[in-house]
């Protein structure tokens, strides 16, 4: 077995923090890019209490081939109670 050198490996995150924040982010109704762009990295970010906003709402415009964040052309109206 090939040991892993110590700055590649990570500590699993505590899921019920992360659950926290999840529910924190639907009970305020904010949309994240850790979750519309499927992070791979999100229970690294969401159990250090951290996350990346999308301020104009669930999607974006500029398709990047990468990205997993639905795609709007034209987006919808910004919400004025946001």
């Amino acid at each position: 077995m090939v040991v892993k050198p110590e700055w590649l490996r990570v500590k699993a995150p505590q899921w019920q923090r992360v659950g926290n924040i999840k529910e924190t982010l639907r009970d305020l109704a904010l949309n994240t890019v850790c979750e519309e762009a499927s992070c791979p990295n999100i229970g690294e970010c969401f159990n250090a209490g951290t996350a990346t906003f999308l301020i104009m709402g669930p999607a974006c415009t500029r398709a990047c081939p990468y990205c997993d964040i639905d795609f709007e052309k034209k987006p919808k109206a910004l919400d004025s109670t946001e």
